[in-house]
Formats: structure tokens, sequence, C-alpha cells
């Protein structure tokens, strides 16, 4: 009697926790993909796509199959630490993309374990593409305002001139301490590549000055026509333009000089005159 007990509790107690496996196994992975999906467009989908083809950085579609799971959690955990280290896929991607570094979003493990999760689905339901802000209409002109600064940033930021110039300022240009972005639409893939550097702040020197204050969806993608704008062919380089600023600098400087020296050396003689007057 004892010995049926014992058998009917043990096989109860066995297709309990098989029932149990099956729902931890089953479950979990349909919602975390389905969260997962949510926090690719929230952080991910401004430089990447899931099957839409390159942007700043590589389409994901396959990601889970052509690297180790390790190395894409700790990717997704700590991509700057990475780079800093010297990790030899990441500084690859780093120059495959134009050195666009992939910022780190402090991610949480599940978090990383839902975006795992979407990456690693066989098919996903519909192919993750470019966010929906990229379909404003941009403005050139508005673009220019808020470059210059003629237009202020809604939340604050600091004008692009501030540290960048572009050849469509033409001299004496914009600011020396960031890059030239004359051709910034083709290093990061057009327009709307350059949406989503703008809108993730890929840059560390950038996150100071726009974490707090990010620029709008209108004001990303304005800056983005602009600067698609500014990659006329001929346009002259930052060098040159800043090299004639110079010259009619010292061009200027020189004819003052030049007529220092004559009426230094004509006033001893209009000195003389007025004394013979006298």
């Amino acid at each position: 009697m004892f010995i049926r007990w014992l058998t009917a509790t043990l096989s109860v107690l066995g297709l309990l926790l098989l029932g149990t496996a099956y729902w931890v196994q089953a479950a979990p992975p349909g919602q975390s993909a389905e969260e997962g999906e949510a926090l690719f467009q929230q952080y991910c989908a401004g430089c990447h796509t899931v099957g839409g083809g390159d942007l700043s950085g590589p389409d994901l579609l396959g990601v889970a199959e052509r690297r180790d799971p390790d190395w894409l959690e700790h990717w997704l955990a700590e991509p700057d630490k990475m780079i800093a280290e010297g990790d030899p896929i990441a500084l690859q991607l780093l120059a495959q993309y134009n050195n666009v570094p992939m910022p780190n979003q402090h991610l949480s493990l599940s978090e990383i374990d839902s975006l795992l999760a979407y990456l690693g689905a066989p098919e996903p339901s519909h192919p993750a593409e470019p966010p929906q802000q990229a379909a404003l209409a941009g403005s050139a002109g508005a673009g220019k305002d808020l470059f210059t600064g003629s237009k202020g940033l809604a939340n604050g930021g600091t004008a692009c001139i501030a540290c960048h110039d572009t050849a469509a300022l033409g001299a004496p240009g914009g600011g020396l301490l960031g890059l030239d972005l004359t051709q910034a639409a083709q290093r990061y893939g057009g327009e709307t590549g350059l949406v989503g550097v703008l809108g993730t702040i890929a840059f560390p020197s950038m996150v100071p000055i726009y974490q707090n204050r990010p620029l709008t969806p209108q004001e990303q993608v304005d800056l983005a026509a602009f600067l698609a704008g500014s990659a006329g062919e001929g346009a002259p380089s930052r060098g040159v333009r800043h090299a004639v600023v110079y010259l009619l600098a010292f061009g200027a400087m020189d004819v003052f000089l030049v007529g220092l020296f004559v009426w230094h050396r004509r006033l001893p003689r209009a000195g003389r005159r007025l004394s013979a007057r006298r």
C-alpha cells in the first residue's frame, strides 16, 4: 500500500516538475522576445535594423548566430569598456562603421536577456526598421539655424557650431574642437543614419552636453537635412577655408602695418612744416 502511494506521489510530482520546466522554458522566451522588440525600438533602432540593412551601425539580422552569446551579452552591457580594452571584434566594428562608437545604454541583465531573445528569434514577426521619427520631414534651413545657434535647441543643448564646422557655412566657418561635418552624411549612412547618430548620442564627448538635453525628433531630422545638403561637390575643405581666412587676416594686418609705418615716417615732416609756417 505504501509503495503504491509513494509511486503515485512521485508520478504526480514528476508530472508537475515536467510541466513547470516546460512553462519556464517555453513561456518566458515569447514574452522576453516581445519585451526585447520594444527595447530594440527604444535603444537600438536609431542605428540598427533587423533585416532592413545597415544604417550607422550594422544590420543585426542573424547576429545571435554570428557572435558568441557571452560576447554579445558583454557587448550589450559594456560596449565602451570593450572598446577601451581593445576587444578585436569591437575595434573591427568601430573601424568598419566610421568610428561611431556604440553608446553604453546601461541596460539591466533582464533587458539584455530580452534583447538577446528578440535578436535570437528564428524569424522576427516583422523586421525592425528605422524608427518612425525618420519619416518626419526635415528642413535644411531650420537645420542650419539650429546648427549655427540662430535658433536655440528646445531642451537647451549647445549649438553644433561651438565645436563643429561644415562647408555650407562658408568662411570663417564653425568650431575647430570637433569633426568637420561636411561629409557626415556619407560617413554615417545618409540622412537616416545621421538621425540615428543624433538620436543616440553615440560619441562620448556629446554625452555631458546632450544626455539630459536631448535633441527632439524634429531637430534631429532638420539637422540631418542640413548636413546632408552641405556635402556639395567641390565644396572647399575646412583647411582651405580657414587658410583663406588667415591669409585675408594677415593681409589686412600687413596693410595696416605698412600704413602705420608710412604715417610714422610722414609725421615728423608734417610737424616740421607746421613749425615753419608758424
